[in-house]
């Protein structure tokens, strides 16, 4: 353990200051500086959280403040790479959000960039350390269901397909050019997982709708069913809809040559999970392990703040937790420290070949035929 906390800045005035910030203190760094592209706005959400300094000019702020060795880039996709190369070039540890990048061309040059400046450089897949999902990781890794053969996740999330009785979504969101939708938005975390769980991915077949009626300007998906080839042979099936009227649906299974493993989810989103083991002994629930268990969530509490649909997903807290170990991998990563947990974080090679599948499953829905997912 260090003596003083490692400084950070958070670039983003939206995710960045309402997981970002929370997750970082949580983790033991010093929140030095929140950047934004409208200074006065930035230093108006920033005082509320008690953050000194809010800036518009990364490259400024990292050279007049040597202090801040990590930078957080919690921008919509469209406009992770500027802060990216900025933080690398001035030689600081990044954690960039996900979905990663444009497309895999520019998450190649990221990598590139981050490989060249010799630091820590971590994509912001923090339900890796969801308990659940994390506990579920583990039980396929240890051999506990055999080979894996098929991995299932669904959510389906209620709705109003009107859309515009609901509240606004951000204009990224819903603009397929700026790398909006739910695929990118939710599928990048379902896909992290396959990956996490079961191994790379090597082909896919999607389908991408948009079931919102009543937003004629969404050029984005809001409905995703992915279909995906392991190298290891395994199947998996993901599948996600922002809005489809009807009962709420969430399950993740993993079938393996001896036995499965899933995920028992509550009715609704966030309650408690646990993972159950079905093999030759029968099914049982398994033991959570004390350090996958993370603190219930607390709502973001600077309500003036919340201001769209996924300002008021991103304040209801259920991700700070699973973020503040990300931020804890990274910190003991940064200090050439042992992480307080075995299981890795995502890294820059790991956003570069989640973005090859996300390319690939776009390319799939537009031509109606399975693609194969480029090498990252």
């Amino acid at each position: 353990m260090s003596e003083n906390p490692i400084g950070a800045a958070v670039v983003g005035t939206g995710f960045g200051l309402f997981t970002h910030v929370r997750a970082l203190r949580m983790a033991g760094f010093e929140v030095r500086a929140i950047i934004g592209r409208d200074l006065a706005k930035t230093k108006a959400r920033a005082a509320p959280l008690g953050i000194a300094r809010a800036a518009n000019d990364l490259p400024a702020l990292l050279n007049d403040d040597p202090q801040i060795r990590l930078v957080t880039v919690a921008t919509p996709p469209h406009a992770h790479a500027g802060p990216v190369f900025q933080a690398l070039a001035a030689g600081r540890h990044v954690v960039c959000e996900k979905p990663f990048a444009r497309d895999l061309a520019e998450a190649r040059l990221m990598v590139k960039a981050a490989r060249e400046a010799g630091v820590v450089a971590l994509l912001g897949a923090e339900f890796r350390y969801d308990s659940a999902q994390a506990l579920l990781a583990r039980v396929v890794h240890a051999g506990m269901i055999g080979d894996p053969l098929l991995f299932h996740r669904i959510y389906q999330q209620p709705g109003n397909q009107a859309g515009e009785q609901d509240e606004p979504l951000a204009d990224w969101w819903i603009d397929a050019a700026q790398g909006g939708g739910f695929l990118g938005a939710f599928g990048t975390h379902m896909i992290d997982q396959v990956r996490a769980t079961v191994g790379d991915i090597t082909a896919v077949s999607a389908i991408l709708r948009k079931l919102s009626t009543g937003r004629p300007s969404m050029t984005s998906d809001d409905y995703y069913n992915v279909q995906l080839h392991c190298a290891n042979g395994c199947m998996a099936v993901i599948e996600a809809a922002m809005c489809l009227p009807g009962p709420f649906t969430m399950g993740t299974r993993v079938a393996g040559t001896t036995g499965a493993a899933w995920i028992q989810s509550g009715a609704a989103f966030g309650e408690p999970e646990q993972v159950w083991l079905q093999d030759a002994q029968g099914a049982r629930a398994l033991p959570m392990p004390p350090e996958l268990t993370n603190s219930a969530p607390e709502p973001f509490p600077v309500t003036e703040l919340i201001q769209t649909e996924m300002d008021r997903w991103h304040t209801q807290g259920f991700d700070v937790a699973p973020y503040a170990k990300l931020f804890g991998q990274a910190r003991a990563l940064i200090l050439g420290q042992p992480t307080p947990l075995p299981d890795p974080a995502a890294d820059f090679h790991d956003a570069a070949a989640g973005q090859a599948v996300l390319d690939a499953a776009r390319a799939s829905a537009e031509a109606g035929q399975w693609i194969a997912v480029e090498a990252p």
